[in-house]
């Protein structure tokens, strides 16, 4: 099977440039939870189990212990679950660069995946915004394209390099309008000439 930014229909004569997914300090620090409540109550069950489970009052009840796994269990599936959720969202979140266009893919929860995709020509501006200690060392902002005659604005959150990113895409989209302005100057200059 086909890696899923392999699988976005491209035009003819369109090429990946780049493929941008989030700083990888944003799945460290989006499953730090996760991971703690998976981890912490496990860790009381194997441990401290027998000294919780030694208490006198739980000592009358013969199913403590099974209802102990099972409630450690079923808590251990949810973070799991939560887990998995979590890289999901950070696996399929991406931004294509081709030399065309940006195709943006905006994962939310499992079975819901928003793509949409603007041409270079549309670009009115393009930022990024690095915030705190931590973006600033590791090199991580957001980015943010507005494009003509849209009021949705096409943004990534916690992207690599956002200088470099931003650099590609206006070097890409310079190529592509300084193309077609070429092309039309050439068919302008035909037009002219046709009419001598």
């Amino acid at each position: 099977m086909k890696p899923f930014a392999e699988r976005i229909h491209l035009e003819q004569n369109e090429e990946i440039i780049k493929i941008v997914r989030k700083h990888w300090f944003i799945l460290m620090r989006d499953t730090a939870v996760p991971l703690l409540l998976l981890i912490v109550p496990t860790s009381v069950y194997l441990f401290a189990g027998d000294v919780v489970l030694g208490i006198p009052l739980l000592q009358h009840f013969h199913y403590a212990n099974t209802g102990a796994l099972f409630l450690v269990s079923a808590w251990g599936l949810i973070a799991w679950m939560m887990l998995f959720l979590v890289w999901t969202d950070y696996y399929l979140d991406m931004w294509i660069i081709t030399d065309q266009r940006i195709i943006t893919i905006d994962q939310q929860g499992f079975f819901r995946r928003i793509i949409a995709s603007f041409r270079y020509e549309r670009m009115q501006d393009i930022s990024i915004e690095i915030n705190g200690f931590i973006p600033t060392m590791l090199d991580f902002g957001n980015i943010r394209a507005q494009t003509a005659g849209h009021e949705v604005d096409f943004r990534m959150n916690g992207a690599p390099n956002p200088r470099d990113i931003k650099a590609l895409i206006l070097e890409a989209a310079d190529k592509i309008v300084a193309e077609r302005h070429a092309e039309l100057h050439e068919a302008g200059f035909q037009d002219h000439r046709g009419g001598l």
